[in-house]
């Protein structure tokens, strides 16, 4: 960002916004979203016409459901998309009509169905990037608005706040307090704000084959999110995107320099790739796109620019192999994490170094879900090339479940992680804790004959939650209305008085919660701290004084480029 205020050019619509968010994937969408709800004016500018037409991402886990559960749209996910339970088995085959080498049930029974449903208020589910985004233009909410087909050009710093210049048909002038990156891993304008990349070595090259075929004659009874083949002509992964509609993903990766060569600068035989993964030719077959990419992990040694202006969020900040379906979830949740910081800000209710604690929390859940997807990716490619014996495969397949499930990954990462403790304690099993840090835990409560989860509570602000005697809450959320800028409600969860009701016991267990004890929840569902009661007003103040004074983010090394 440069230090002057150069003139935009007369011809161009002027417009203002209190944040301006420069791309319309799923972490621009979801952040206009989260911003709106909160009553801060944003405005999206996105350079394509429409969403892409490739899947790319595909997976949404329970975390990142939820948020959508936040914003109304996740039934209509569902709907767009496939029920992860009913394809919760991972294949390893010759080729799809071929000799099944090995499976791997990520939910194997209907009593780990029940377990998997009563820590989230909804399921994971199958639904590619692109419908995602669709869904998410289609119910943004009144106060944030996207302009499709404009390329943010230039972004410069004025004495208010930020100016972006877009070209395009209708070229723009946005005016705006704050803006958000998220132009995904290519663009141009984190550098004019100072924000320099950095990569660790590529993990290779892929390509992507988007086609449509019906493949149930070889699915039919043993429905998959991932299909590996493992043959002389293909080694890869057949992903599932919408088997009712014949809708796949078949992604291959260059094992080779040769592989390299075929693929990427020779004229391959997409269909005969495809055929080779499923075995047999298949009548109907129709390829919709191909793309190839460099699969590996980047990352911006800040993700906020030095003026505080500017903040990076999802691709734009981090990418790492998809290896794990973290991708997109990543990035959405940064969004979350991000948008009721920048509300509070905007609203005056809070100081700008609040925006510092984003990078702090979100930062190192980045560079775990890169590791584990490095590793993962690392993992795969071994297999990919290994000639193991088929009775030896389907022997140690046990030993990748923490590439496939991963429910401890997605919900129970931690913002504020003990000493020497790592940022997620078991990617595979989650454990509900209300400790400060940690997503507060699911639990379901009947209020009013209707029944809504813990999860809902703080939806637009900060929530208290106590048991039958923290009523001294309530009186408190009377008189402080508000933290930071935002709404303060205080629930008083019972099992059998009035108002809400923990009929089901799950809210005492997980929540363990002793006489006028609450627990403070964030906006973006974390606890924010665990309050005695004792001296509630103060307890409030402290709480809230600790994110607020929590200090700049540390000054980190020197990463590989």
């Amino acid at each position: 960002m440069t230090a002057g205020v150069p003139q935009p050019p007369e011809a161009a619509e002027r417009l203002e916004a209190d944040v301006v968010v420069i791309g319309g994937g799923p972490t621009g969408l979801a952040a206009a979203h989260f911003l709106a709800g909160l009553g801060v004016r944003t405005l999206v500018l996105e350079q394509r016409p429409a969403p892409s037409g490739h899947p790319r991402a595909t997976v949404i886990n329970s975390r990142t459901m939820e948020l959508l559960r936040y914003l109304g749209v996740d039934a209509e996910v569902r709907r767009a998309g496939v029920p992860l339970e009913n394809t919760a088995r991972i294949t390893w085959c010759t080729e799809l009509s071929g000799t099944e080498l090995a499976a791997l049930a990520v939910i194997d029974s209907a009593d780990a169905l029940m377990r998997r449903a009563a820590i989230s208020p909804v399921l994971p589910v199958i639904c590619s990037q692109n419908r995602v985004e669709a869904l998410l233009v289609e119910r943004l909410p009144e106060n944030a608005r996207v302009i499709r087909g404009v390329r943010a050009g230039e972004l410069i710093r004025t004495p208010s706040g930020v100016r972006v210049t877009a070209g395009g048909e209708h070229p723009l002038v946005v005016e705006a307090r704050y803006a958000v990156l998220a132009e995904g891993l290519h663009g141009p304008l984190r550098a004019a704000a100072g924000l320099r990349q950095t990569a660790a070595p590529p993990l290779g090259r892929l390509l992507d084959i988007h086609f449509s075929a019906d493949l149930s004659p070889w699915t039919a009874g043993r429905e998959s999110a991932l299909y590996w083949v493992l043959n002389p002509t293909v080694r890869g992964v057949l992903i599932t995107v919408d088997p009712a509609r014949g809708e796949w993903l078949l992604e291959i990766p260059a094992l080779t320099p040769a592989e390299e060569h075929t693929y990427f600068e020779e004229e391959v035989d997409h269909h005969k790739l495809i055929e080779a993964a499923i075995g047999t030719s298949v009548e109907g077959l129709r390829i919709h796109s191909v793309r190839n990419w460099v699969m590996g992990s980047t990352g911006l040694d800040s993700w906020r620019s030095a003026d505080g202006r500017v903040l990076a969020a999802g691709d734009a900040a981090h990418t790492f192999p998809p290896t794990g379906g973290f991708g997109m979830n990543t990035g959405i949740q940064d969004a979350h994490n991000l948008a009721w910081k920048l509300a509070a800000v905007l609203h005056g209710g809070a100081p700008d170094t609040l925006l510092d604690s984003y990078e702090r929390e979100r930062r190192p859940v980045a560079e775990f879900n890169a590791r584990h997807s490095e590793s993962n990716a690392l993992q795969k490619r071994a297999l990919l090339e290994s000639d193991a014996d088929p009775a030896e495969f389907a022997r140690n397949i046990e030993q990748h479940r923490p590439h496939f499930d991963f429910e401890g990954q997605a919900l129970g990462f931690s913002y504020a992680p003990g000493p020497g403790e790592p940022v997620v304690q078991d990617v595979v099993t989650y454990e509900p804790t209300a400790r400060a840090g940690h997503r507060a835990p699911h639990a379901w409560l009947d209020v009013d004959g209707d029944r809504i989860s813990t999860t809902d509570l703080n939806r637009t602000g900060f929530a208290l939650l106590t048991g039958a005697a923290g009523a001294v809450w309530q009186r408190v959320a009377q008189e402080v209305p508000a933290l930071v800028g935002l709404p303060l409600t205080a629930a008083v969860i019972t099992r059998d008085g009035p108002g809400l009701r923990d009929t089901g016991g799950a809210f005492a267990d997980r929540y363990a919660l002793r006489g006028p004890e609450a627990v403070l929840v964030r906006p973006d569902g974390h606890v924010l701290a665990r309050l005695p009661g004792v001296a509630p007003r103060q307890e409030l103040r402290q709480a809230v004084d600790r994110i607020i004074n929590s200090g700049p983010v540390p000054a980190r090394a020197e990463e590989p480029s």
